[in-house]
């Protein structure tokens, strides 16, 4: 459904409704936190790159921004995916030195946002790092090429992240959030598969 340049499908809403579930208020409002920081950065590098912003969307695969990048060249688009991160991790390193003085909120922000920083940059398809590294192909090589080593990079990742978490469920017998992640990846991965080359 549409709420004028913003797209909020079922999936995320179900998605939403299930984070809010198994966690705690605080802990959603940190991470809701935590999120709004990382899409400001790629929303102002867009802003500030030339990059035309059409939409933002709210979708099962995470949140996305919708831009027309005609005007931008591959390593611009390289520092907006970039920004994202660099936000994240500038704002964990802020919520840290706050939480010096002010307490557990502002590290357990901090480490939130630095959780989500190093998230995205794995090199997987929905994530900030899998568009870098398209970005960095395209420049060096061609778009088809660039798509097709990160799609087997992004399948990688995501196997390697299904692996871990199986890893981390078996030994302390109730932690999935990683294998989930590892799912989340891979699908997502399959799905960017098709929308690209069907």
């Amino acid at each position: 459904m549409y709420f004028g340049k913003v797209f909020v499908s079922g999936g995320a809403v179900l998605c939403f409704s299930a984070f809010c579930l198994l966690v705690s208020g605080e802990l959603l409002f940190i991470t809701l936190i935590a999120g709004f920081v990382h899409e400001l950065g790629h929303y102002l590098a867009l802003r500030l790159l030339g990059g035309k912003i059409t939409e933002f969307r709210f979708e099962s695969t995470g949140a996305a921004i919708i831009y027309e990048g005609s005007s931008m060249s591959y390593m611009a688009e390289l520092l907006a995916a970039l920004a994202g991160p660099v936000f994240s991790f500038v704002h964990a390193y802020i919520c840290a030195l706050i939480g010096k003085r002010f307490g557990e909120f502002w590290f357990t922000l901090s480490g939130v946002s630095l959780v989500l920083c190093a998230f995205n940059l794995l090199p997987a398809a929905l994530l900030d790092g899998g568009r870098v590294l398209y970005m960095l192909l395209a420049h060096l090589l061609d778009a088809d090429s660039a798509e097709k080593i990160c799609f087997a990079v992004s399948c990688l990742v995501s196997l390697c992240v299904m692996l871990t978490g199986l890893w981390l469920l078996l030994r302390t017998g109730w932690n999935f959030t990683l294998l989930v992640s590892g799912v989340w990846l891979f699908i997502g991965t399959a799905i960017v598969k098709r929308r690209v080359w069907v």
